[in-house]
């Protein structure tokens, strides 16, 4: 497998051709435990600028949206690596709660040091780091990757 190949993998407890096959869901509690644990790198929607203005403003929200919003303040979805000159953090994952898998979305090239950290997190879930819900990554994929 070649680094390039991967883009936003997934973490699921199995396989998938397509994510509403899957059967078996990642634990939501876990899910909100690993994150906490991970305060220094991950950061709650909720508690970035745009979460934080969400919330102060949710009674503003347009009805259509408003579900939307509360889904993501509800510890579903983490960002990391805000970059200031772009002013938006570089790295969003999100948890699905109705699915029970976790989708990941890169504004930036994946490095081995992302799929240790994804991987770390698939492990503490008991679950698969996924490309393309299909190929499993795991240490000897990401050791191999040039």
């Amino acid at each position: 497998m070649n680094k390039k190949a991967i883009k936003d993998p997934w973490i699921s407890k199995e396989k998938f051709d397509y994510i509403s096959h899957v059967k078996n869901k990642l634990s939501y509690e876990k899910w909100i435990e690993y994150i906490d644990a991970h305060q220094d790198y991950f950061t709650w929607y909720e508690d970035t600028k745009n979460g934080i203005f969400e919330k102060a403003n949710i009674d503003k929200i347009p009805k259509d949206f408003k579900e939307k919003v509360l889904k993501n303040l509800d510890k579903t979805e983490v960002q990391a690596e805000f970059n200031k000159k772009k002013d938006y953090y570089e790295i969003v994952i999100n948890y699905n709660r109705e699915l029970g898998i976790i989708g990941t979305t890169f504004m930036k090239p994946i490095t081995k040091e992302h799929l240790r950290r994804l991987l770390d997190m698939a492990n503490y879930l008991d679950a698969h780091l996924l490309n393309h819900g299909d190929e499993i990554i795991d240490k000897k994929v990401i050791e191999s990757l040039e």
